[in-house]
């Protein structure tokens, strides 16, 4: 019935949950390498599902919850161990989910300052470029016709 269907729903999200977490901790470690591009990027996509998962789960949970009142309480132990594991492993993701952001933003920084060397370092030739040459452009002629 009604308090079966939640804990599917339960167990489904705590699957969700754990599949974003396993991505989360693959993709960290992939990151460290450049090289892994189109894995990233379906990591990123099963993350992004995952989360799209855990939304209509918990709108479908929370339809649930408005029609059932009381809980007997076996299962209302069941549910609350389901909803440790899922708070337990959320907290996990998170944590690890930081970890990763703050390793990204730190390889982001990194690119950004490589890519104002070299556009400065652009900058600094086209300068002594256009001192020697200032009055002296060269010119090419075709002497051929």
């Amino acid at each position: 019935m009604k308090t079966d269907n939640l804990h599917d729903l339960l167990d489904q999200k705590l699957d969700a949950f754990r599949n974003f977490l396993s991505a989360t901790i693959t993709l960290k470690e992939l990151t460290d390498s450049e090289d892994n591009m189109e894995k990233i990027e379906l990591l990123v996509d099963k993350r992004r599902n995952c989360i799209s998962r855990i939304d209509k789960i918990d709108n479908r949970i929370n339809r649930i919850r408005k029609e059932i009142m009381i809980l007997p309480s076996e299962t209302k132990k069941e549910i609350t161990k389901i909803v440790t594991m899922i708070d337990d492993t959320a907290v996990k993701a998170v944590h690890i989910n930081k970890e990763f952001e703050t390793m990204l933003r730190v390889h982001y920084n990194d690119i950004k300052n490589q890519m104002l060397k070299i556009r400065h370092s652009r900058d600094g030739v086209k300068g002594y470029v256009l001192r020697t040459f200032e009055k002296n452009q060269p010119r090419f002629l075709d002497v051929m016709s």
